[in-house]
């Protein structure tokens, strides 16, 4: 039982990390480039917490990310 609260712990900050980045990305303070990095590394790990955190990172900058630039 304590693993599972310390991983669901774990799963939490993970994605309030990722949305702290992306609402720093929309203030201007992280550029395009970090952004497509952050998600190109997060589609490479291919387990749930990486997912989950590519998710929320496209839900909260995907308006304002342009994707022609990253081709």
């Amino acid at each position: 039982e304590e693993l599972d609260e310390a991983k669901d712990k774990a799963r939490r900050r993970s994605t309030g990390n990722i949305k702290f980045i992306g609402e720093l990305f929309k203030l201007k303070m992280l550029t395009e480039p970090i952004m497509h990095d952050c998600v190109v590394k997060l589609l490479k790990n291919h387990d749930d917490e990486s997912l989950e955190c590519l998710c929320r990172l496209l839900t909260t900058i995907g308006k304002d990310l342009d994707f022609e630039k990253a081709k």
